[in-house]
């Protein structure tokens, strides 16, 4: 008996140009199996219908008889092709499905899993050894007989594009991968949306199983790659063709797509709903001021309208508390249904900015009038995050050195095995990686818990300026769980800021902040759980944390 190694080994020469190898000879007299493949070693037997082939070389040494076996729905070729022919013109219509050339190229036709099989027979026992261990040809009378067997995953040749279309969760259009549709658009029907309103686009794609897709809609968002997606209509009194869906196959698959128009036509129609705010309001780089009305702006109504606002300021580090005059206002370039107001001075990241409209006669597209509206909070445009050059603070970064906290940078003493731990165990606010707080029995656990952080020289070389600044957490509260403060602690003076996220909602992530002071550079950020911040919780208990940001407020002159 002979034992070797097994050689998984590629021939790319054969995808360019496919000649047989049929002079091959063993260099001795001895028994063992090998085989050559056109596939790159560590990469999947996968091809696509028609299109593609695997060539197999079967290079053993000292077999009595030897044999290639297909199944139905592949074919074996005749050598002579080059990249770029058709295959089907090259099939070997005097093969079967065996084969005893010592090397075959296949083509492969049915979809799903096919096998090639490769059958030798020996006159001594025979063993290959693998990743998996050691496998040997099995005695069938006075022959050995070794079969290897390559389970190919064969994929269509072309992707079909599916999918519906829902009017308020009511379907009213079903497109299937074969059903044929009409090229010409004057054919198609036509559905009346309100303004603002949307439609549901699902994508059913199934055939040749695209994993990937992109929409093309004429509403907002104009296009999208999520399987379902809703899209608004927001021009008033237009009439226009959907779009279309493009299906694709991306790597690691083979790789195709397939483009199909969406037969469809909508009719953006008077909304029945109020013209009124939507969005919060949001300050950018340049101070403007912007938030999102329920329908498209009439740019003509804003004339003289700048009055109507009521922009307070107030900042009490400064002793400052004003109404700011609207300079101007219009509509946003990109997107018709955002109004944004520029102001008469300047305004500053650490003060708080409310806003008011007393009404008069801002318009929609469609001849609604805005409503009024009282008191809207500014988000302020903050900046960036002194942090945001080290991931640490994100809990990107895997590290379990044994001293709790499983996330770099960061450790804890007490153990729940550990109280705290980084994981991926659920979708992150930003990044992949979070950490989780989790007590079997909170009444159990320390008075308090600790996540220290990075040392003190480190976190002075990341935030070295004394100043005032804004330090935000995201917070994700597991349902059922009470649980809702955590503290975090800064040095110099070793500030608490208490983390109030008792009121939820549960089951998402919120952003929650606290204003502090620092008198020279940061040498510690910490978090922690106390239960003193936490009385009467008991039982179980879970939430997570993320993205640790802080930023440089503004000092108001």
């Amino acid at each position: 008996m002979k034992t070797i190694k097994l050689v998984m080994l590629c021939f790319l020469a054969l995808l360019s140009s496919c000649q047989n190898d049929d002079e091959y000879e063993a260099p001795d007299a001895l028994s063992d199996m090998a085989w050559y493949t056109s596939v790159f070693p560590g990469s999947p037997f996968n091809v696509s219908a028609e299109k593609d082939f695997i060539s197999f070389l079967d290079a053993s040494q000292g077999a009595i008889t030897h044999e290639w076996v297909i199944e139905e729905g592949s074919f074996f070729l005749r050598p002579g092709f080059t990249a770029g022919d058709s295959l089907p013109t090259f099939i070997d219509e005097e093969l079967g499905l065996t084969s005893t050339d010592k090397t075959v190229h296949v083509m492969f036709v049915k979809e799903g899993l096919n096998t090639v099989c490769l059958k030798n027979t020996f006159g001594e026992q025979v063993t290959i050894q693998t990743e998996d261990g050691p496998i040997s040809a099995v005695q069938d009378g006075d022959e050995w007989v070794f079969e290897k067997c390559f389970e190919v995953d064969v994929f269509a040749k072309d992707v079909k594009p599916a999918f519906k279309v829902l009017k308020d969760g009511e379907e009213i259009l079903n497109i299937g991968a074969d059903d044929k549709t009409s090229d010409d658009p004057s054919t198609w029907p036509v559905v009346d949306v309100e303004v603002n309103k949307t439609l549901t686009f699902v994508d059913l794609s199934l055939v040749g199983r695209p994993n990937f897709r992109t929409w093309n809609i004429t509403g907002t968002p104009e296009t999208s790659n999520d399987s379902i997606v809703e899209v608004a209509f927001l021009n008033f009194g237009t009439t226009t063709n959907v779009g279309n869906i493009r299906s694709s196959r991306i790597d690691p698959l083979p790789q195709t797509s397939n483009f199909r128009a969406i037969p469809l036509k909508v009719r953006v129609v008077s909304s029945s709903q109020p013209f009124e705010i939507l969005s919060e309001i949001t300050e950018d780089e340049t101070e403007k001021l912007s938030f999102q009305v329920a329908g498209v702006i009439d740019q003509a109504s804003l004339v003289g309208e700048n009055g109507n606002f009521t922009v307070n300021v107030v900042n009490a580090a400064a002793g400052f508390d004003k109404d700011i005059a609207v300079q101007s206002i219009g509509v946003n370039e990109t997107d018709g249904s955002i109004l944004e107001l520029t102001l008469a001075e300047p305004i500053y990241n650490s003060d708080e900015i409310l806003v008011s409209y007393v009404g008069g006669d801002i318009q929609s597209t469609d001849k609604r009038t805005l409503e009024i509206f009282n008191d809207k909070k500014v988000i302020p445009h903050l900046g960036d995050s002194v942090l945001e050059a080290d991931e640490r603070y994100s809990f990107e970064i895997e590290d379990d050195r044994g001293d709790g906290g499983n996330t770099a940078g960061f450790w804890t003493q007490h153990n729940n095995p550990w109280y705290f731990w980084g994981t991926q165990e659920i979708t992150a606010a930003d990044g992949v990686r979070v950490v989780r707080y989790h007590a079997d029995d909170f009444s159990a656990a320390p008075d308090v818990s600790w996540l220290w952080g990075l040392p003190a020289a480190e976190t002075a070389a990341l935030v070295p300026n004394a100043g005032t600044y804004r330090l935000s957490i995201e917070v994700f509260r597991e349902s059922g769980s009470t649980i809702g403060a955590l503290a975090l602690n800064t040095n110099p003076d070793w500030v608490v800021s208490v983390i109030d996220f008792s009121e939820g909602p549960d089951g998402q992530w919120i952003k929650y902040s606290a204003d502090i002071q620092l008198t020279g550079a940061m040498e510690r950020l910490n978090v922690g759980v106390r239960k003193f911040d936490n009385p009467g919780v008991s039982g179980s208990q879970t939430f997570y944390i993320d993205d640790i940001r802080l930023t440089p407020l503004e000092a108001r002159p």
